[in-house]
């Protein structure tokens, strides 16, 4: 079995008087891709964010390479996590070079950072084609491909995708999909995936978790989640 890389245990969130999270338990193991799904409102972002620290926690620990850390977007980032938030995040006024290097910022070695983006070009051919190019002039499949890229430029060992097929055509998702499938291959990069386009993902991914009013109902392997009656019973509010 795989060594944990990410475990979180006992995790809630609350807004106002709201609790949107319910003491939830999550690991992500070390090489893996898991897929996180549930229904519209079941708390799958907001449990994502708040272990990135763009939510507080009410309650619970994460712990992150065997250390505790008290979430924060800064302390994630230096710790070797990376977020790739809902739709084409990109600077749209910048080329995609300087894209990339905003993905460095904790970076301050040029020769590091001009490594990187040549590795991550050769990656993703498309960016090295119109690497002068204003991110604003692609279209939205390169948008996409682009927020990877940058989110992958300091190497990160776990990678958070929040929906990364909204807004793209189904043959760009399957392209999108294939990427993320090769990142993980490739740069042995851990993957965590919010999304609702299943069919495609459920080819790729390890492992996954359901989540439903905020409290996670099941765990288990890809096969055991694509079961049609487990996932009806989720997204139907029949198995909470």
């Amino acid at each position: 079995m795989s060594q944990s890389l990410l475990q979180v245990r006992g995790l809630s969130v609350q807004f106002g008087h709201n609790k949107i999270i319910h003491g939830v338990d999550f690991e992500v193991r070390d090489g893996e891709i898991l897929i996180l799904m549930g229904p519209n409102g079941a708390g799958k972002t907001v449990l994502l964010k708040a272990i990135f620290g763009l939510f507080e926690k009410l309650s619970g620990t994460v712990e992150f390479d065997g250390k505790i850390i008290h979430p924060s977007p800064v302390a994630m980032v230096k710790a070797g996590m990376s977020f790739v938030g809902q739709g084409k995040r990109v600077f749209s006024s910048m080329t995609i070079e300087e894209n990339l290097r905003m993905g460095a910022f904790l970076w301050t070695d040029k020769k590091m950072i001009n490594q990187r983006i040549d590795e991550l070009v050769d990656f993703f051919p498309i960016l090295k084609k119109k690497f002068r190019t204003l991110a604003y002039n692609m279209s939205g499949g390169e948008q996409q491909i682009l927020s990877l890229a940058r989110a992958l430029m300091m190497n990160p060992k776990l990678l958070i995708c929040d929906e990364p097929s909204i807004g793209l055509a189904p043959k760009i998702v399957q392209q999108v999909f294939e990427k993320i499938e090769e990142v993980n291959k490739v740069f042995g990069t851990s993957i965590v995936i919010v999304e609702h386009n299943l069919k495609s993902l459920l080819k790729v991914a390890h492992r996954g978790y359901i989540i439903a009013q905020g409290k996670m109902v099941m765990e288990g392997s890809v096969e055991t989640l694509a079961d049609s009656k487990n996932l009806e019973k989720v997204f139907f509010g029949e198995l909470v």
